[in-house]
């Protein structure tokens, strides 16, 4: 309990730009994971760098990357920050990083392609890379989706000229995207994670899961593969909260 705590109540940590639930389930994901003291860990984009202090607290070499660095201008400076613009190149060295973090920052881009692309570069084979995102494939995003028309909002050329690349939600992504993406760079989705549980989703549109879970045992096994309903219909992106959380390792290569 006092390590899914500690990210909000230890006075040397900056406050989370991302949601608690998002940094407290992020941290036990990597607790699991048994990284070695001392691995090399990468928080992009690191904002105001509270995740970035409580990998280092935990014995972890931590870099950060952002195109905003004053906001982690306090934090400590064996923790080494670098400016980066994240829809170019991630400026570190190829196969250097054990673990990548990025909590909501890939939805901020213009080109999230490249910025996977840069992760995958930067990540030694075998290194896990951790994601969070808005998840836009529970069942209230569908709904929504459904008498909208659209996930998120127009955002006018007006808008994004007056306050640059980056200010808003500019690329979600369903999870049919998002694996796409990973998997073209060589990295493995292993696990998908919530960062909470919308207990009113649950209580009031458990009827229409149970109907979007039907539904898909009812499709041949090619068609479920194609739009991964596995997937889709797991309790983490049907009922999960406001961001989905996935977990990808970099392929080993080809064996010589």
């Amino acid at each position: 309990m006092n390590k899914e705590k500690r990210l909000t109540v230890e006075p040397m940590i900056p406050k989370p730009r991302a949601r608690k639930e998002i940094h407290q389930a992020v941290t036990l994901i990597i607790e699991k994971l048994n990284l070695t003291l001392g691995s090399k860990v990468l928080d992009v984009p690191m904002g105001p760098g509270a995740l970035s202090v409580y990998l280092h607290h935990q014995g972890y070499k931590v870099y950060g990357a952002d195109i905003d660095l004053h906001q982690s201008a306090a934090i400590e400076p064996s923790i080494i920050r670098k400016r980066a613009d994240l829809n170019k190149a991630i400026p570190f060295e190829s196969d250097f990083f054990d673990l990548v973090v990025s909590l909501e920052g890939i939805e901020h881009l213009e080109n999230p392609f490249q910025f996977v692309r840069e992760v995958s570069r930067v990540l030694r084979p075998g290194g896990y890379f951790i994601l969070s995102t808005p998840n836009i494939c529970n069942l209230e995003e569908r709904l929504n989706y459904l008498f909208r028309g659209c996930f998120y909002r127009f955002i006018s050329p007006e808008e994004f000229k007056q306050n640059g690349s980056g200010f808003d939600h500019q690329n979600l992504m369903t999870w049919v995207e998002m694996k796409q993406i990973l998997e073209w760079n060589e990295l493995r989705p292993l696990f998908l994670e919530k960062d909470k549980i919308k207990w009113k989703q649950l209580i009031f549109l458990w009827p229409i899961g149970l109907l979007v879970w039907f539904y898909g045992r009812l499709q041949p096994p090619e068609r479920r593969k194609k739009y991964c309903m596995d997937d889709n219909e797991s309790f983490a992106v049907i009922f999960g909260g406001s961001s989905l959380i996935s977990v990808s390792r970099k392929s080993l290569g080809k064996k010589t």
